[in-house]
C-alpha cells in the first residue's frame, strides 16, 4: 500500500498548499525515499525525523520515524503503539528534527537502521504495527 510521508515541510506553511506530502507506492520508491534522505542530510549536526501513515486513510496509525545514518528508531502512535528497543543500558537522549524543530528522543529506542528500514517495509506491506515494535 502506498505510504504518505511528511519530511521537510515549511513550518510555517505546514500542511499548506505548496507542501504535499510525499507518496512512496512501492518498497523500491521507499528505499529511494530513505535514501535521498540520508544524503540529504549526511551534513547535519542531528539527523532527521519523518512521519509516515497510509495514504489515503484518514484513520490510519501514524509513525514517527528517525533515520540517522547508522541507527534511528521507529514510534508507532497507535492504541498498540510503542518504541522500537535498542540498547536499554543507554541512559541518554539523541537529538532529532522534525520540520525544524528539535525532539530528544531516548537513546535506548535507537536501532540499527537496517532494522528501521524493515519496519517501515513491514508497515507499508500490512499497514499495522511493525514486529520491531515493543509496546
Amino acid at each position: 500500500m502506498a505510504l504518505e510521508i511528511w519530511y521537510d515541510q515549511d513550518t510555517a506553511n505546514d500542511l499548506g498548499e505548496g507542501d504535499p506530502a510525499i507518496i512512496v507506492a512501492t518498497p523500491d520508491e521507499l528505499d529511494a525515499f530513505v535514501d535521498r534522505v540520508l544524503e540529504e542530510t549526511k551534513a547535519h549536526s542531528a539527523p532527521p525525523m519523518i512521519e509516515v501513515s497510509v495514504a489515503g486513510n484518514p484513520s490510519s496509525p501514524a509513525m514517527h520515524v528517525g533515520l540517522g545514518q547508522e541507527r534511528g528508531f521507529i514510534y508507532y502512535m497507535a492504541a498498540d503503539g510503542g518504541w522500537t528497543q535498542g540498547d536499554q543500558s543507554r541512559e541518554d537522549v539523541v537529538t532529532y528534527v522534525y520540520v525544524g524543530s528539535a525532539s530528544e528522543i531516548a537513546g535506548n529506542t535507537e536501532v540499527p537502521l537496517a532494522d528501521v528500514r524493515r519496519g517501515l517495509r513491514e508497515f507499508m506491506a500490512t499497514g499495522g504495527r511493525p514486529t520491531i515494535i515493543r509496546p
